[in-house]
């Protein structure tokens, strides 16, 4: 993508999500090339992640394990295929007549507005520290809207109010994967330390 349809898609994300949306999901990507997007999104995000570690450090109190950059990168990983995975499910269960490339799609162009909030929040918090809090409440709120719309459109539902239910319902096919992925690998390593 030029420059110019890069800035076009982040101002349209903003003023007409659903429209972005839409031309998002009319480029046909395959599903190799959105899914290998996703991975480099998930290697940026960890990249952001260690460089404000390394300018802001964090409370001594935090886990070492969460500020490894191989598990925090394992995290946004899972989180981003479980993402992907409940919203075409709960799209599917409540009607959504998407297809998972249409869901990737999305869930793909949110992460590439996730990133460059983060990057425009890190030289704030650097400078203007106030201004960066203000900056991530409102892309919170703004990242909202627009995901509504793009959930809309990706399964066709034409309405945002059931596009808020698929939300609803992936949160909850979320926490139960999440729930049994612990408990698979809880147990593993419980299990492990038992063994030592």
């Amino acid at each position: 993508m030029t420059r110019a349809i890069w800035s076009e898609m982040i101002l349209l994300s903003i003023k007409d999500p659903a429209e972005a949306a839409r031309r998002l999901i009319a480029w046909n990507l395959s599903r190799e090339v959105l899914w290998t997007g996703l991975a480099l999104a998930a290697v940026v995000n960890t990249l952001l992640f260690s460089l404000s570690g390394l300018l802001m450090p964090g409370p001594a109190m935090v886990m070492p394990l969460f500020q490894s950059p191989f598990f925090y990168l394992a995290m946004v990983s899972i989180g981003l295929v479980l993402t992907v995975v409940a919203l075409y499910w709960a799209g599917r269960i409540l009607g959504g007549r998407g297809a998972l490339t249409d869901v990737l799609v999305v869930v793909l162009w949110l992460q590439v507005l996730r990133v460059l909030v983060q990057v425009v929040t890190l030289v704030l918090s650097l400078t203007i520290p106030m201004l960066a809090m203000l900056l991530v409440l409102a892309a919170t709120v703004l990242g909202i809207y627009i995901l509504l719309h793009f959930v809309d459109q990706a399964h066709r539902l034409n309405s945002l109010p059931r596009a808020g239910g698929v939300l609803v319902l992936s949160f909850v096919l979320m926490a139960v994967a999440l729930s049994v992925l612990l408990a698979l690998f809880g147990g593993m390593i419980s299990g492990d330390i038992s063994h030592v």
